[in-house]
């Protein structure tokens, strides 16, 4: 029942006993859902949402719905334009502009990642002109912005074509359906970003 520690802890404890709830559990958010027949799972691919309500910061919803490894805010963290006007301002409550906003900062998370930098670098990246120039020139003489752009797009491209050969296919990209239809107080928001919208997030891939 709702409120009870005891319960919670046993429950909790079954996934070291290994008890038929404890083993349910212990698969997951997405699993247990399936199993108990719960619609309003919060999961893309399996994974569970973190930090952020999709309806409230769209852009991150666009970001747990496209990026390859499932809900993930960290992968295109669109929260710096959405809420904290790093690198530009993009009304988290509204649909515009946030497809572009999560491409774009996928793209350049894909390529912070890839060189062993800190994702916090982006803050910097965003907001100081001479901070993108500072780290092509801290990896690579011959390396321009288009060329991070460029390795970008290859590692997320390389991240879809894996996915789809492991049948993770383009039906996967989207969010569950409540955040669609059930409205988010105080703004009385929803997620309206439809699948085919979502779909053009990875627009260089054919």
């Amino acid at each position: 029942p709702k409120g009870d520690g005891k319960a919670v802890l046993e429950a909790m404890q079954g996934i070291s006993d290994g008890t038929p709830l404890g083993r349910v559990i212990g698969c997951g958010t997405a699993t247990t859902g399936r199993v108990f027949g719960v619609r309003r799972v919060p999961c893309v691919k399996g994974q569970s949402l973190p930090a952020y309500d999709p309806r409230a910061v769209k852009g991150v919803g666009v970001t747990y719905a496209t990026t390859p490894m499932g809900a993930d805010h960290t992968a295109g963290y669109s929260v710096t334009a959405n809420i904290l006007s790093v690198g530009g301002k993009v009304d988290p409550l509204k649909k515009e502009g946030q497809i572009e906003l999560s491409r774009n900062l996928q793209v350049a998370t894909a390529s912070v990642d890839s060189v062993g930098l800190c994702l916090f670098t982006a803050f910097a990246i965003l907001d100081v002109p001479d901070a993108l120039p500072a780290i092509v020139d801290m990896l690579n003489a011959n390396l321009t912005g288009d060329d991070v752009v460029t390795l970008g797009q290859r590692i997320l491209s390389t991240e879809v074509d894996f996915n789809r050969r492991a049948g993770i296919t383009e039906a996967a990209d989207h969010l569950p359906d409540f955040f669609s239809d059930e409205p988010l107080p105080p703004h009385n928001t929803t997620f309206d970003i439809t699948h085919e919208e979502l779909k053009t997030t990875f627009n260089w891939i054919k």
